[in-house]
């Protein structure tokens, strides 16, 4: 079975703003490691070319440190979206395009990241499906409004492992220049969700956090994240930057 390969984000901007080909980016943690290994479509989502996998999780990142003897950053969402909407070179005269948020929301973006200009923020919220697949009327939706708004940067907020099966579906259908899968990044930057203390972030605990202020909405997602802990020392590869 194929490895889930992850790129090194080390100067991820720079490459960002010089990468020519379009792209997927994945933001992935241990629940996606799971998905991997578990689910065929989202395995088929993020293996193609076109993917760039970053590390955003505490156990992978350290599987990583470990054996390659040196540490191995990671990159979650809410901080390459801060991080990418601050880089005016990369994101200000461009259009973008968020998928899983209401036009109205948009507008408490803008006050955080004031000098972009509303009029090339795009919005859009799809109905809640309960399998992975949105129909082809969605589909043939999202992908007109890309399109016709010549929309660069695509984000996709609606969870794994629906965003990347969307994003691939959609990558094929658009001609938009990158599409990030961010989950619920946005409502973290927006700070309508709160993330744990930067410290538990760091000593890897953030899920535990998350277990016990939330424990209905993560249980199951915490135990998925456990089980795929299994899988990192033959399912997992880490290419190396130049």
């Amino acid at each position: 079975m194929e490895k889930l390969v992850f790129s090194e984000q080390k100067g991820w901007q720079e490459k960002l703003s010089k990468e020519k080909k379009r792209k997927i980016y994945n933001f992935l943690n241990s629940h996606d490691l799971y998905q991997f290994k578990n689910n065929k479509l989202f395995r088929e989502s993020v293996i193609s070319d076109e993917n760039v996998n970053y590390i955003d999780g505490f156990m992978i990142t350290l599987y990583f440190s470990v054996k390659n003897l040196r540490s191995i950053p990671r990159l979650s969402g809410p901080e390459l979206i801060k991080r990418f909407f601050i880089n005016k070179e990369l994101s200000k005269k461009k259009k973008h395009f968020f998928i899983g948020f209401e036009e109205k929301e948009l507008d408490e973006f803008v006050i955080r990241f004031p000098y972009l200009d509303r009029k090339k923020l795009f919005g859009y919220n799809p109905p809640y499906i309960k399998g992975l697949e949105f129909s082809k009327e969605e589909i043939k939706k999202m992908s007109n409004i890309i399109n016709s708004k010549k929309i660069d940067f695509v984000w996709v907020g609606v969870g794994c492992p629906k965003q990347n099966i969307l994003s691939k579906k959609l990558f094929k259908k658009t001609k938009a220049k990158s599409f990030f899968n961010i989950g619920a990044a946005l409502d973290f930057v927006l700070e309508r969700k709160s993330r744990a203390p930067k410290w538990i972030q760091e000593i890897g605990l953030e899920w535990l956090y998350r277990l016990v202020t939330d424990f209905n909405h993560t249980r199951k997602k915490a135990w998925k994240s456990f089980v795929a802990n299994k899988y990192l020392f033959k399912d997992v590869e880490l290419k190396s930057e130049k």
